[in-house]
């Protein structure tokens, strides 16, 4: 786990590996990583949470419900408006996190296709080219240098029946895009792809022949688009998601909805959190969410509102900005 987890699993990582310790023993563990994620190039203060286990001699008795409420408490002190979570089980649901269907599946099938570039297995030296491939993306997981070198080899670590390949795809002059193929014994999906969408889907077409099976999968994040001819299906993003502050979040996001709203409506925009609820404001235009669940829907996924007749600036709001696009979690970064 240390080799796969090296942000998350680390000596720089202490503060966050929150645990338990009873009869002198470490009995419950959950850790958290912060991360800025840049939402069409605007930052977003995250984190994510893994490597959760309790000693089976003490499970049953609510110590990670416990433990989360801790990291719960610590990321709000942080600024940490937003957690992604690799699971979406129970313990998660009961402490507020949901599911989201942001995402679309595409199944590439495999062919003989003739391309006007060369993919190439990757090599250390190609470092450089992927970071410019993977920055250029407006919604993307902030990574510095250090962090991308080792998440292309912790991100990558074959264990088990689950093996990956990295390839280049070049032409005569430059590296144009990479791909990332996560193998399994049930599939091969693209892990991680940069560059342009129509090289990547014929590449991947390509790699399937290659490979000897008949699909490759690639789940596309919103915000991200497939060649004309690949409907795909609507997909889950992976794991779950968990508003750690609301309001901190709305206001991080505000340069993102600067975009499309106007300077007046944006400085209107209130927003209330209840004991069991919340509150969106616009002026004298107030709209209730009435759970958790409910605003994680309203934010990232597409959401049918009944609005009354004096909600016009609210519908107007929430038409132009939601859903915001949202990286693929099971990434590179995936910690």
């Amino acid at each position: 786990m240390e080799e796969e987890f090296p942000l998350l699993l680390s000596v720089k990582n202490a503060e966050n590996m929150r645990i338990i310790e009873k009869d002198r023993k470490i009995i419950s563990v959950i850790n958290f990583l912060p991360k800025k994620i840049l939402i069409e190039g605007n930052p977003v203060s995250t984190a994510s949470i893994g490597g959760v286990c309790t000693h089976s001699d003490y499970r049953g008795r609510g110590y990670s419900s416990r433990i989360l409420k801790d990291v719960g408490k610590r990321m709000k002190e942080r600024g940490i408006n937003l957690c992604m979570i690799s699971s979406n089980r129970n313990l998660y649901k009961q402490w507020g996190a949901g599911e989201i269907k942001n995402c679309r599946r595409y199944k590439i099938l495999s062919e003989d296709t003739p391309l006007k570039i060369k993919i190439r297995e990757y090599e250390t030296v190609d470092l450089p080219s992927l970071e410019k491939i993977y920055n250029a993306k407006v919604t993307r997981f902030i990574r510095n240098h250090e962090d991308f070198k080792k998440l292309i080899v912790s991100g990558t670590f074959s264990f088990g029946t689950t093996s990956y390949k990295k390839y280049i795809l070049e032409d005569e002059d430059n590296i144009r895009g990479y791909i990332i193929l996560k193998k399994t014994p049930e599939k091969i999906e693209v892990k991680e792809a940069g560059g342009d969408k129509n090289d990547i889907f014929y590449a991947l077409a390509s790699l399937g022949t290659y490979l000897g099976v008949e699909e490759i999968d690639y789940v596309l994040p919103s915000g991200e688009t497939a060649p004309a001819g690949y409907e795909g299906t609507e997909e889950n993003l992976s794991g779950s998601l968990k508003i750690i502050d609301l309001k901190g979040l709305i206001e991080e996001l505000k340069p993102y909805f600067r975009q499309y709203i106007d300077t007046q409506m944006m400085e209107s925009l209130e927003v209330e959190e209840l004991s069991r609820g919340y509150r969106f404001f616009l002026g004298d235009e107030v709209l209730e969410i009435d759970s958790h669940e409910e605003v994680l829907k309203l934010i990232f996924e597409k959401t049918d509102l009944k609005y009354s007749g004096n909600q016009k600036k609210i519908k107007e709001f929430i038409g132009a900005v939601f859903p915001i696009p949202f990286p693929w979690t099971e990434n590179l970064n995936y910690q």
